[in-house]
């Protein structure tokens, strides 16, 4: 055991003897930490980093404040002030303000004293790798938030984007065979263009790709639609039409569907692991010559 953590068990069992009474309840009054076992009413992210030698994101996905803990702190935090008409929390938040924006003798203020610490503190901090404590924190959000971005649907996961980018090609290859029919009356052009259309899959690309939907559904006349280029690039990834409404409009069925993803999936792999630049015309040479066009 690392002489902190010693030191910290030494301390809370005096501090919070209360919490070992036979009559409290776990959740309830006090939370278990489940790296050192101990009761505590709330688990703080300092005692994660500084106790533990932990990141807060690394710690085990368990209740970190007990109930009645929480209870205090919202009552507390809610209660108004008869004179100012302000909650404790309000009130809190301004004389934090004040006292950061306050000027030392250096002229300096609280809030740049902070910075300059944190800068200090992550500048400082080296890992095995080189880098500093920025450098970690980038690594960490990026991947993070690429996650995130890929649950939301607003790009794929690392692993399928290179799947999905030639998918994309083939379904963008079948839209441009309607492009003289759609567009006919429209002004087209880049985004920001004054006046300009764009061609919009009512269900999007990105949703067949992960629905396994045939881009030869995604790519047909009747999922196309114009849209000013404002309104398609605020739609992102949105569908405009249900799978079922799709299906009926393109009068296609489960099966076919299902058949023409399988195919088009197997070659997609098969073009990936040779190393073969995305070509729509030649994965459709492969499809029209399959057993399912015969």
């Amino acid at each position: 055991m690392n002489p902190k953590l010693a030191a910290f068990i030494t301390r809370n069992r005096k501090r919070n003897r209360h919490l070992y009474d036979p009559d409290m309840v776990q959740g309830k009054d006090y939370v278990v930490c489940p790296i050192s076992g101990e009761r505590l009413v709330m688990i703080k992210n300092n005692y994660i980093s500084q106790i533990l030698g932990m990141q807060p994101d690394e710690y085990p996905d368990v209740k970190r404040v007990c109930d009645r803990r929480r209870d205090n702190i919202r009552q507390g935090l809610h209660q108004i002030d008869v004179a100012t008409g302000l909650t404790k929390y309000e009130q809190g938040q301004i004389k934090a303000r004040q006292t950061l924006s306050r000027l030392d003798q250096n002229g300096l203020s609280g809030y740049a004293k902070k910075g300059q610490k944190t800068r200090s503190t992550h500048m400082g901090k080296i890992d095995d790798h080189g880098r500093n404590g920025y450098a970690r924190l980038a690594a960490k959000a990026i991947i993070k938030g690429n996650l995130t971005k890929a649950e939301k649907g607003i790009i794929t996961h690392a692993w399928q984007r290179d799947s999905y980018y030639r998918y994309k090609t083939l379904v963008l290859h079948l839209t441009n065979h309607h492009r003289a029919d759609i567009t006919q009356g429209y002004i087209t052009g880049l985004a920001g263009k004054p006046g300009a259309w764009h061609i919009d899959h009512r269900f999007s690309i990105m949703q067949g790709f992960k629905d396994q939907i045939s881009p030869f559904v995604i790519g047909h006349r009747a999922n196309l639609q114009m849209l000013p280029w404002k309104q398609n690039i605020q739609k992102l990834h949105r569908c405009a039409v249900t799978k079922d409404q799709l299906f009926d409009q393109t009068g296609y069925d489960q099966e076919r569907n299902r058949i023409e993803f399988e195919i088009i999936r197997k070659f997609i792999q098969e073009d990936a692991d040779q190393g073969i630049p995305p070509n729509a015309a030649y994965l459709l040479e492969r499809f029209y010559a399959s057993d399912i066009c015969q």
